[in-house]
């Protein structure tokens, strides 16, 4: 079962997405894909993205990847969700995979990594979510 095309052009058109530079690559039976381009506008004055950044790409990925297991006209919302640095996230394409761990009837399990241009895991991220639906799909 992958994503219906239209949810993920929905997702892509999402006002975050847009303003944070993410773009969903594809949500699946085996997670999703995202990229985002670190470019100034995410960088701290460290010369390094935000760790804001990084934590909305990982709930993203996230999220998404239990979208792409949820029966359609559901949504999910984060409950928490908690975050490890390990690896400063450098300006270009950083990328991060999303999976779920434990499909509960309400509640989900998931994580995320997000990783560098280079290939070397920056974040990696466990969140719990809550199921409803979503009237609006």
């Amino acid at each position: 079962m992958s994503v219906d095309p239209s949810v993920l052009n929905r997702w892509n058109r999402c006002g975050w997405y847009r303003l944070t530079g993410l773009e969903v690559l594809d949500a699946g039976p085996d997670g999703s894909r995202f990229r985002m381009t670190v470019g100034a506008e995410h960088l701290q004055a460290y010369g390094t993205a935000h760790g804001g950044s990084v934590a909305g790409l990982l709930d993203a990925a996230m999220g998404l990847a239990i979208i792409a297991q949820l029966e359609p006209g559901e949504g999910c919302a984060t409950i928490e969700m908690k975050v490890n640095f390990t690896a400063p996230v450098v300006p270009g394409q950083v990328t991060a995979h999303g999976e779920v761990i434990t499909l509960g009837r309400r509640v989900v399990v998931a994580r995320a990594d997000a990783v560098n241009p280079d290939g070397r895991i920056a974040a990696t991220a466990l969140g719990t979510f809550s199921r409803f639906r979503d009237e609006g799909a």
